[in-house]
């Protein structure tokens, strides 16, 4: 059985700056997991994917030379990592074959509340993964995160894909999103493989050092939020043209700039001021633009953070989901202050870089 684990996400710096091509974020890989298993199965049996997303029993998939399908709502995702993986066995002249597929996921409680912690990223890589281990592509993350990339841009274009890459790296990740147009277009132009090896305009992906002297805190408002409705927002409006917008990217890219800087130098007091920065940058697009991503809770968290003297920020897309805070150690006076606010303290850690990826088991 080949067993692939992705973890989830959360943004340090970046956010909504890195929906732009070429511009910069900081996410880390946390300790909440999407993990697929795969096995072959008989020729005559045919592939299968089971998701309790798609119901409780497997559903079968439809593979082809030249397509792949899975009739069931929600599955458009796996199907198109399995097609993209498919079209790069084909055009390498390697035969595919049946497998059995079966993703789980931790990224859910088990009130199936949603935390904001990049699901579709992480589903993405896992089944690029396992797929890809099953018909002997030899992927390095590079090419995973590529091809989970370009399944997703084929669904959602103007998706960042930040969440594919921390899912594919885990650890602390400096990431610029490239321009997916073009990628979409090379894919389209190219082929698959021509994907994995030319240059992705703007795109940066590197696994930063695992810094030792500051903790991640994570907070959680019990209410979630839709990414896509809010940078959909974000894309809807006229202000992007602006001055203020061309400000508010600029000084993402140094504040991430800084962080990176920081983490590599392993300097707490450099990555707080990196994070009160971005809450200040994030607060100044929000008069702009009224997305809506600070709620009252969000702004209760923030808050009762700078209460005790940590300084916190909205994670992601806002607009509900987590906050996060980084100190020099477990900070129980920030736990309990979150607490006293109405904020569930998530337990969740940095997932090393080397706890990711793909293994036979049994």
């Amino acid at each position: 059985m080949i067993v692939a684990e992705a973890p989830g996400k959360l943004f340090v710096t970046g956010e909504y700056a890195v929906v732009e091509p070429g511009r910069h974020a900081v996410i880390v890989g946390v300790s909440r997991l999407i993990r697929a298993r795969l096995h072959a199965v008989a020729n005559d049996a045919g592939s299968s994917v089971r998701s309790l997303h798609f119901g409780s029993q497997p559903v079968p998939v439809a593979i082809h030379d030249d397509s792949v399908s899975i009739d069931a709502a929600g599955g458009e995702l796996v199907q198109e990592c399995i097609r993209v993986v498919h079209d790069l066995a084909r055009e390498r002249g390697i035969e595919t074959s049946p497998f059995a597929l079966e993703i789980e996921s931790e990224l859910d409680d088990e009130h199936g509340r949603k935390f904001g912690l990049g699901s579709s990223g992480a589903v993405a890589v896992v089944t690029v993964r396992a797929v890809a281990e099953h018909l002997g592509l030899g992927l390095d993350d590079d090419a995973v995160f590529r091809l989970a990339s370009l399944a997703t841009i084929e669904l959602r274009p103007a998706a960042s894909c930040a969440d594919i890459a921390t899912s594919t790296l885990g650890g602390w990740v400096h990431y610029a999103s490239p321009d997916r147009l073009a990628v979409r277009e090379l894919r389209r132009a190219s082929g698959v493989e021509a994907s994995l090896s030319e240059a992705w305009p703007g795109l940066v992906l590197e696994s930063l050092p695992d810094p030792s002297s500051m903790v991640l805190h994570v907070g959680w408002t019990s209410a979630p939020a839709s990414t896509a409705e809010l940078v959909g927002t974000l894309h809807a409006g006229a202000w992007r043209s602006s001055t203020g917008y061309a400000a508010f990217l600029g000084e993402s890219d140094r504040i991430t700039a800084a962080l990176v800087a920081a983490v590599r130098a392993d300097s707490v007091e450099h990555a707080l001021l990196a994070i009160r920065d971005a809450a200040d940058n994030l607060e100044a697009l929000d008069e702009l633009s009224s997305i809506g991503i600070r709620t009252p809770a969000l702004l209760d968290l923030i808050a009762a953070a700078r209460g005790v003297g940590i300084p916190a920020k909205t994670s992601g897309a806002g607009g509900g989901d987590c906050g996060i805070a980084l100190a020099p150690a477990r900070n129980e006076a920030l736990d309990a202050a979150w607490r006293a606010a109405g904020i569930e303290v998530l337990d969740l850690h940095v997932i090393p870089h080397r706890r990711v990826g793909v293994r036979e088991h049994g």
